[in-house]
């Protein structure tokens, strides 16, 4: 499957390159303009981007509010779930009506948990129908879908094995076993780290199908040694997105070995400079910046 993305020239004309895989890593020093490079991304292909700010609430409250799958994906994907086409068109609620593309605070967890619940019993609801269908017609049934919150347990059981997510009546808990005694506590009395984990696992799994997703600073909250897990899993359950980090994290760079690497090597204010590096290793000058 092909990937492609835009960037700027210098000039800032959109310029199409194609990935060589469904992983790009944007890298640059702290003032260079990588968080207002993502935006000029989302901004130039607003249908086909979802951009996951830096600055994130991983607070929510225990009970989910559900919603249907549409409401929530468009509270997710544009920031308001009414059908005004013209705050849409921007994703005007989403970032501030435009104030602060780049420094809003995220504040959609419960929106993404809403999202992804609503995702799963409308993917139920297809099996029983699909199961009520092959009874009147005397044929086999299909088999029991994996379903968004199946595949969000899955990926935890990877990244965080030592406990269990559970849902159950529309909440997640957290499940730790040891030495015979098993304690369970509720998702918002847990960790940042695995908050964080809960809540891009989610945003990733409920976004529509063949996205880009650009995440900025994706070692937020993340200890290090789950963190390269985190999005190997996340780009290997989701293959029809193209993922586009925005770091500075020199050693998340270099574990993603075979994905283009894009340097922002200056930023006036307005324009970029960029270098594709065409060698998967990090030059010096770029180390030295960072």
């Amino acid at each position: 499957m092909d990937f492609i993305y835009y960037l700027p020239n210098e000039n800032g004309d959109k310029v199409e390159y194609k990935a060589v895989s469904n992983a790009v890593i944007i890298i640059g020093a702290n003032g260079s303009g990588k968080s207002k490079l993502g935006a000029w991304i989302e901004q130039n292909d607003l249908e086909n981007v979802h951009r996951i700010g830096a600055q994130r609430n991983l607070n929510f409250k225990e009970n989910i509010p559900l919603k249907s799958y549409s409401q929530a994906e468009d509270k997710v994907f544009y920031g308001i779930s009414e059908n005004n086409s013209s705050f849409k068109q921007q994703k005007g609620a989403r970032w501030n009506f435009g104030q602060s593309y780049t420094t809003t605070m995220m504040n959609d967890f419960e929106d993404v948990l809403a999202a992804l619940i609503a995702l799963t019993n409308m993917q139920n609801t297809e099996f029983v129908d699909a199961c009520k269908k092959c009874e009147l017609e005397h044929r086999e049934k299909p088999h029991t879908p994996t379903t968004a919150i199946d595949q969000l347990m899955e990926i935890w059981d990877i990244i965080l094995p030592e406990r269990k997510l559970k849902y159950s009546d529309g909440k997640f808990f957290a499940v730790f076993s040891f030495n015979d005694n098993t304690t369970e506590y509720s998702s918002n009395q847990m960790s940042d780290g695995e908050r964080a984990v809960l809540y891009l696992v989610a945003q990733v799994l409920c976004v529509p199908a063949n996205k880009t997703l650009i995440i900025d600073e994706p070692e937020i909250h993340l200890h290090r040694s789950i963190m390269n897990r985190l999005w190997s899993a996340l780009e290997s359950y989701r293959q029809d997105c193209l993922f586009i980090y925005i770091t500075h994290d020199t050693q998340f760079a270099a574990s993603h070995g075979q994905s283009d690497k894009i340097w922002i090597k200056e930023y006036d204010g307005t324009h970029w400079k960029l270098e594709k590096l065409d060698d998967y290793e990090l030059p010096e000058e770029l180390l030295f910046d960072i």
